[in-house]
């Protein structure tokens, strides 16, 4: 089951049947520690904890909780921030 919401720019994708079992919370450390601090655990699954119509005032795009989470947890989280002049798009 795939999570998402939007940002300024682009969107965050967390996978959650990678979070199953994940111990660190390092998404939720990092998102706390770097950026804006929306997100906490629930049911052992990182979500929201803001409404999701303040994410592309309040996420500022820092890219902590998908670096946190693939050094330091189960590498759920994908952050999609287009680039323009770059091909893929």
């Amino acid at each position: 089951m795939m999570y998402e919401f939007k940002t300024r720019t682009g969107k965050i994708t967390i996978d959650l049947s990678k979070c199953e079992g994940c111990k660190s919370y390092a998404c939720v450390k990092a998102c706390s520690l770097y950026g804006r601090n929306i997100l906490k655990i629930s049911g052992g699954k990182p979500q929201l904890k803001i409404d999701p119509s303040e994410t592309k005032r309040l996420c500022i795009e820092c890219l902590a909780c998908e670096i946190h989470c693939h050094l330091e947890g189960n590498g759920a989280i994908t952050i999609t921030l287009p680039i323009p002049g770059l091909s893929g798009e």
